[in-house]
């Protein structure tokens, strides 16, 4: 599945062309679509959640996966490695504390898939009736899928049966339309909680873990999760838990007894977050087009690494094609 999102258009100065930058999860993919490509663009790869980034026509690698960094390196010696992922590029002026009441003990925003297990979060909400939680989440088909929809309604009919104290507001919903879908609302969510709890098995470095730590408070994350969602876990923004109803009820209850032990936004402003990881984005660029000497021409691209912000599948190779013949007929403004 290819993705792609354009940061920078080619710059066409004295009949020499400096190539633009775009992320893609799949270089080598677009790259047997539209060969082009790579002759006006760098190529960045976003490989999103765990393995090896294995394309061959990156310029640039985002590694999310860090323990295949030796590997990655061996493997493409002349290519730049960036240990960044979507989530390092939270936007940590949208997502930040916002001083109200907290309404939840806990806030977890998932997709309805059942690898994010939200049957654990139910459980060990039902060992503590008193806490109140909150949790929603969109639906990957747009409720086309039944076995979403069967989900959803699954765990909301265990959490009534369990007598966990959650509240669904989205509950109703049958698709995405109607869902909270901007950062200010997310941020007012999360805002209202006093941390974030991720169950999840296999993914990459969780979004909404990212979230959570840039607005100011800590995330539980299960300790048999993919190496990736590990990525900024430690004594600043929050616990792995062991992966049960009363480890995660245990967890649940240490950050209750001494929430003043972490500093989650501290951690993401000194180490990652938009504003550190844009900056680590245009060095690499920098780098790139120092070795093709090339004019460097990238100080104003902005990247928010949010899956909504990309073109998927047959609507991106359109547009690359819309692009590239433009570029090609000078109909593009430079």
């Amino acid at each position: 599945m290819i993705s792609i999102k354009v940061l920078e258009d080619p710059l066409i100065k004295e009949r020499k062309v400096h190539k633009g930058a775009l992320v893609t999860s799949s270089p080598d993919d677009l790259c047997k679509e539209l060969p082009e490509t790579k002759d006006y663009y760098f190529l960045i790869e976003r490989k999103g959640w765990e393995g090896l980034n294995d394309s061959n026509f990156a310029d640039i690698k985002l590694v999310e996966d860090t323990s295949t960094w030796k590997e990655t390196k061996r493997k493409f010696p002349n290519v730049i490695l960036l240990d960044l992922a979507g989530g390092d590029f939270v936007d940590v002026d949208c997502f930040r504390p916002l001083g109200i009441p907290k309404d939840y003990e806990g806030i977890q925003i998932s997709a309805w898939q059942r690898f994010k297990r939200p049957k654990l979060f139910v459980q060990a909400a039902s060992l503590m009736p008193e806490r109140r939680f909150v949790k929603f989440g969109h639906f990957f088909s747009n409720g086309e899928d039944l076995e979403e929809t069967l989900l959803k309604e699954n765990i909301i009919n265990m959490s009534k049966e369990l007598k966990a104290n959650i509240d669904f507001p989205y509950g109703g919903l049958r698709t995405n339309e109607g869902l909270p879908n901007d950062s200010e609302a997310i941020n007012h969510w999360i805002n209202r909680a006093r941390m974030g709890i991720l169950t999840t098995k296999v993914e990459g470095v969780n979004r909404f873990k990212m979230e959570c730590l840039a607005a100011g408070i800590p995330m539980l994350v299960p300790a048999d999760v993919s190496y990736p969602t590990l990525k900024h876990m430690n004594e600043k923004t929050g616990i792995v838990f062991k992966p049960t109803p009363e480890g995660l009820a245990k967890s649940i209850c240490e950050v209750l007894s001494n929430p003043n032990r972490f500093r989650p936004r501290e951690y993401v402003l000194e180490t990652t977050g938009s504003k550190n990881s844009i900056r680590k984005l245009k060095d690499a660029l920098r780098e790139v087009s120092e070795r093709e000497g090339q004019k460097y021409h990238f100080d104003d691209i902005t990247y928010d690494g949010r899956n909504q912000s990309l073109m998927w599948d047959r609507k991106a190779i359109k547009y690359m094609q819309n692009r590239l013949e433009g570029i090609k007929n000078g109909r593009c403004n430079y």
